[in-house]
């Protein structure tokens, strides 16, 4: 990939847009400018302001979006914008612009980033043969794995926050029956991502008898950092659930390249996703515990993944 690519990171929450190209080996990325989603109407009018104040140009474009792509086209799951790939390359004249689901470009960048952009969370030793799971809740929960190819890597996506939520615990159980009540069905990602917040705190309300506050999630951190036990238990069943989720993850696929956690709720919930009852979800499957004993798992610390995927993404698509 000689020649210079925009790339962009298109989530619920927040919108990011580089140029990138590869030198010396590895993914270089420059004109970076964030936005808020909120502020805008969809795709267009954010690509054109980043445009208009970055004086960026390429005639290439990769675009991460939340969101399932199908024949060239997706629409994002928590914020509703519709993208196409054909309406990108005639309104911004590119020459070719390519859609990707938002964690196909997380899962792409880790081969790309160096050992000190990833945190510790389980030890272990990852198989280099083996895939690696590339998830963790966000706004909402994605889900990748990273599949190592003779040289290549290539990455399987789906939908897999959208997994059932599968409680253990008293306090689980309880949670499920009230989320089931209200929504029908319990996801994964209702549990522990950000879009979930809002009726699992209220659902901890019911549970604990206690009445329903609006809270920010900074807010719910604090109060459980000030020793509340049902801002703590309601923390530790997130946590939980992320780590149950991609054990079940690492099980399915046989994933003992280990499990990279990503996502702005991953990266708040740390320290909660080291406990004793977060570390035995991921472990613990009965006659096959001693499967994920050595599985290592790691937190993703750096903001521009999505970006670094996305460039080294479209590149190996171009050397096929």
């Amino acid at each position: 990939m000689s020649e210079d690519i925009l790339v962009g990171d298109v989530g619920g929450t927040h919108v990011r847009f580089a140029i990138a190209h590869r030198q010396g080996g590895k993914i270089v990325t420059g004109s970076f400018v964030k936005f808020a989603g909120d502020d805008f109407d969809g795709i267009d009018d954010v690509l054109s302001a980043y445009l208009d104040q970055s004086g960026a140009r390429a005639r290439r474009a990769c675009f991460a979006l939340a969101g399932p792509v199908r024949h060239g086209e997706v629409t994002l799951t928590n914020r509703g914008w519709h993208v196409s790939e054909q309406a990108l390359q005639t309104r911004f004249g590119f020459s070719d612009a390519r859609l990707i689901n938002d964690f196909t470009a997380m899962a792409r960048a880790v081969p790309e980033l160096e050992p000190d952009r990833f945190e510790p969370i389980l030890p272990g030793t990852p198989d280099p043969e083996a895939p690696v799971i590339v998830a963790g809740p966000g706004t909402g929960f994605g889900v990748a794995t990273l599949i190592p190819d003779h040289g290549d890597w290539n990455v399987l996506t789906g939908e897999g926050g959208h997994m059932a939520f599968a409680p253990r615990s008293e306090l689980e159980f309880q949670l499920a029956g009230i989320l089931l009540r209200k929504f029908g069905y319990v996801s994964n990602e209702l549990v522990s991502s950000g879009t979930g917040l809002v009726p699992v705190h209220e659902a901890f309300c019911e549970i604990y008898g206690r009445p329903v506050e609006d809270l920010s999630p900074a807010d719910i951190r604090e109060r459980a950092d000030a020793g509340d036990e049902m801002y703590v238990q309601l923390i530790l069943v997130r946590a939980c659930t992320v780590m149950g989720a991609v054990g079940d993850l690492a099980l399915a696929n046989g994933a003992l390249g280990g499990v990279v956690l990503a996502g702005g709720v991953t990266e708040r919930i740390v320290d909660f996703l080291r406990m004793p009852e977060a570390a035995d979800r991921f472990r613990a499957r009965g006659p096959m515990s001693d499967f994920l004993e050595n599985c290592p798992v790691v937190l993703m610390k750096d903001p521009g993944a999505p970006l670094i995927g996305a460039a080294a993404y479209y590149d190996q698509e171009l050397r096929k």
